[in-house]
């Protein structure tokens, strides 16, 4: 089927390439165009976001806690040594502090006696940020491309305290940063940043031996991808196909040992003392130990690093040699593909997205030129909507539908947690999966359906603010009227027979209910009975799938 700009094809498309469809944002993409939305989106003004800066500016975030009182003796036994501090009460809505927060500052509390609380609050004000902008952002393409990049280059903040106070740092400084840039640029920022130098024990890696963790997700997470690790094939870099060459057409263990011997002396200022025994500041930020670097001769990728070279020269060279491959190209083509259109991308769309991506590869809006082929091709826009939701996007979309006015508290989270997706909490260095099988068990599909109806829940007063009643135009008077009005806004057309007169019933609270009943009833019992509805709709086929 050919693709138009037909309301059914705009919201199709933006479906895929946002957090959910809105009448005002169809209403924007018919008058100025998908192809003049698309080139807007690839360049986002963040001062043009008022409405959602605002929203965040309001925000604020529970903190409750309580300090112990010092000790008022050296020992058991002895005499006093000071009389005992009262203990300090916190217990506050606090704005989002943290967000803005140069690196130095939220890192300040690495190894200090802080309360556990204020450090998780870094992580947290990520996530309020993170759930925010998904619904009220302007930069819907942005949003969901930062969600993208975090998920290929995952940290668990939970790990401890180090990524934890790291993370806002990482999300802002490295991740939004670079989400529309260079995919190169941003490799460096994530090797160099202090969130992924901690999770994957980098910050530690010296000569003899060398920790491999970085280097190895690097390849098989990062770059090149699992697909292109030859060692079961061969084990000498020169048997590698192309190597020979220097154009080695995959990755083997050697490759790994190498480029994590490259990486060796990479790590931050973390208060401890440096090679020349001076104690460095606590502040987070990425420094080289000369001293811990493996100076000697390496073979990575069929490439000859000379000896005795800066430890920091080593490691961006093995930057350089993965950002810029084809297997590289290929691989974020493919993930790009995937998350955008479908679990099995159209291969002649990966094909014209690694193209680019390598034509591109010094370009400063490098992965902005990729997303422009892959949004504006053929195969994207005749696609049909096989793309499964997952819950951070399901939870948006259903917002953004219903027109709610969103304030997220760390409930959301929980919500999430219970229905599989651990915001900024994965548990391996995989990201999670993005594909629908997982997504799809009987737990989390419970939970998903059931969560529009938490959302009405007296407990989430102030967290999501539904005006059913009100969005609903006053000339919709009879049942059926209503439920076409909602039918159409969250799934762009009627529903058949047989569903809509199930849900006419709900709306009526009548078994016997036709379309031209009328709509009647006081203000709340009727916006309870639009919420039902609109909880069902959200539960179809149609809304779950993008």
């Amino acid at each position: 089927m050919p693709a138009s700009d037909s309301p059914s094809d705009l919201r199709r498309w933006l479906n895929r390439a946002t957090f959910g469809v809105t009448p005002a944002l169809l209403a924007e993409v018919q008058s100025a165009g998908w192809e003049s939305w698309v080139t807007a989106q690839l360049a986002p003004d963040e001062k043009a976001d008022a409405d959602c800066l605002k929203r965040l500016s309001k925000l604020r975030l529970h903190i409750e806690y309580e300090t112990q009182p010092m000790a008022t003796a050296a020992a058991a036994g002895t005499k006093p040594m000071m009389a005992a501090s009262a203990p300090k009460k916190v217990n506050e809505e606090r704005p989002l502090r943290l967000l803005a927060q140069p690196l130095e500052n939220t890192f300040s509390m690495y190894g200090k006696d802080v309360d556990y609380s204020e450090k998780n609050r870094a992580m947290e004000e990520v996530m309020m940020s993170a759930l925010l902008r998904s619904v009220h952002s302007k930069w819907q393409l942005r949003e969901m491309l930062a969600e993208f990049w975090h998920n290929h280059f995952s940290v668990n903040a939970e790990k401890d305290e180090s990524v934890l106070l790291a993370l806002p740092s990482y999300d802002r400084d490295v991740i939004r940063a670079n989400a529309l840039g260079n995919f190169r640029t941003m490799l460096q920022g994530v090797a160099q940043s202090a969130a992924m130098l901690y999770y994957l024990d980098g910050v530690e890696s010296k000569a003899s031996p060398a920790n491999e963790n970085f280097a190895r997700e690097l390849f098989e997470l990062h770059t090149f991808g699992a697909r292109k690790y030859l060692n079961h094939l061969h084990t000498k870099w020169r048997d590698v196909p192309g190597a020979l060459e220097g154009k080695p057409a995959g990755y083997i263990d050697q490759d790994v040992y190498e480029a994590a011997r490259a990486f060796t002396g990479w790590t931050v200022e973390n208060g401890a003392e440096d090679d020349d025994g001076a104690k460095r500041p606590n502040t987070g930020k990425f420094m080289v130990r000369e001293a811990w670097h493996d100076p000697y001769q390496k073979r990575v990728l069929a490439t000859e690093f000379d000896s005795q070279r800066p430890a920091l020269e080593d490691g961006l060279r093995v930057i350089d040699l993965v950002a810029r491959h084809p297997a590289t190209a290929r691989f974020i083509a493919e993930k790009l593909c995937r998350r955008f259109i479908s679990d099995v991308p159209p291969a002649s769309l990966v094909t014209q997205a690694a193209a680019e991506f390598t034509a591109a590869l010094d370009a400063p809006d490098q992965i902005a030129r990729v997303m422009k082929v892959i949004l504006l091709s053929t195969e994207y826009r005749t696609a049909p909507a096989t793309k499964f939701k997952r819950p951070f996007e399901f939870l948006a979309s259903y917002l953004r539908a219903t027109g709610a006015d969103f304030a997220p508290r760390m409930d959301v989270v929980y919500q999430l947690d219970e229905m599989g997706q651990r915001l900024f909490r994965w548990p391996t260095p995989t990201g999670r999966p993005d594909t629908k099988d997982y997504w799809q068990s009987g737990t989390f599909l419970l939970r998903r359906w059931n969560l529009p109806l938490v959302l009405r829940d007296d407990s989430w007063k102030g967290i999501a603010s539904f005006h059913f009643l009100t969005l609903t135009p006053p000339d919709c008077t009879t049942a059926g009227q209503v439920l076409s009005f909602w039918s159409q806004r969250l799934l762009g057309h009627d529903l058949p027979e047989k569903s809509r007169s199930v849900l006419l019933q709900i709306l009526t609270d009548d078994d016997a209910a036709k379309a031209d009943s009328e709509f009647t009833g006081d203000d709340k019992d009727r916006d309870i009975r639009i919420a039902s509805c609109t909880a069902l709709l959200a539960a179809s086929p149609e809304f779950q799938y993008r």
